[in-house]
Parts: structure tokens; sequence; C-alpha cells
């Protein structure tokens, strides 16, 4: 198809030259006179076409108060990210300046503290074999009592 097309464009080219050189110098003057307005003409369209789309352009953003809105969106980005920056900085701090070795130094001995105060507080037990057996003293009292009952 590209063959066709370029061969077309080519004979087309050839075409136009040849009827252009057989042409009377009168004529060519009156077609590039004719020309020359039409192309005036589309190119007057084309701008009036562009100014009314910006004047319709510009209404909106007057009315919309988009401008406005933009550099409010523009302001929330620059203080989300100075934000972003401030915590960023906070922690490059922290990890540069604190002293992690006696911070880890202090946890370990209040670990070791607590430590030492639930093995001092292992004072509760729990006994299910007294808990049983008191459970059978209970049912076992509970049986004499409905025997000396019934015997009575």
């Amino acid at each position: 198809m590209s063959k066709k097309l370029l061969a077309g464009m080519l004979l087309g080219g050839a075409a136009t030259y040849a009827a252009w050189k057989r042409m009377a110098p009168a004529k060519k003057e009156a077609l590039k006179q004719s020309f020359d307005e039409k192309f005036n003409k589309v190119a007057d369209y084309v701008t009036d076409y562009t100014l009314d789309a910006l004047d319709i352009v510009d209404d909106l953003m007057s009315d919309s108060n988009l401008n406005d809105k933009m550099s409010g969106a523009a302001d929330a980005v620059n203080n989300v990210t100075g934000k972003v920056k401030d915590s960023a900085n906070k922690v490059v701090n922290r990890m540069t300046n604190d002293d992690f070795d006696k911070q880890t130094a202090d946890i370990r001995e209040e670990l070791a503290k607590n430590k030492e105060a639930e093995e001092d507080n292992n004072d509760i037990i729990i006994d299910a074999t007294s808990d049983s057996k008191q459970s059978i003293s209970n049912d076992e009292k509970a049986s004499q009592n409905e025997v000396e009952d019934s015997d009575k």
C-alpha cells in the first residue's frame, strides 16, 4: 500500500508540475492570488477560533477561581513536603546523635530488675489435688448426711 501511495504522490506531483508549466502567466497569477486569499481566510478563521477558545478558558479560570485552587494545592504539597523533610531530618538526627549503647544497657538493666522482681513474686501456687480432696470430702460428708437422714 505504501508503494502505491508513493507512486500516486509522485504521479500527482508530476501532473501538477506539467499543468503549471503549460498554464498561461495570467492564469498563474490569478491562481496564486486565489490561493493566497483562501489561505489568509483559513488562517484568520483558525486565529479567531484560537482566541475564542482562550477567552473561554480565561473566563472559566476567573469564574471558578481555579488559579486559587491550584495555588492552594501547590501550597498543600509544599507543606507536606516540608513535613516529610522535617521527619526525615529527625530520624537522621536520632540515628546519628543518640547513644544506643547506653540505651541498650538501660533496657537490659530494667529487664534484669523486672526478672528479679518476678522471681520474688512467685507466690501463687495452684494445686488441683487439694481441691479434689476437698471436693471428695464434701461429697462424702453429703452422702454421710443422707445416710444419717435416711436412718432416722
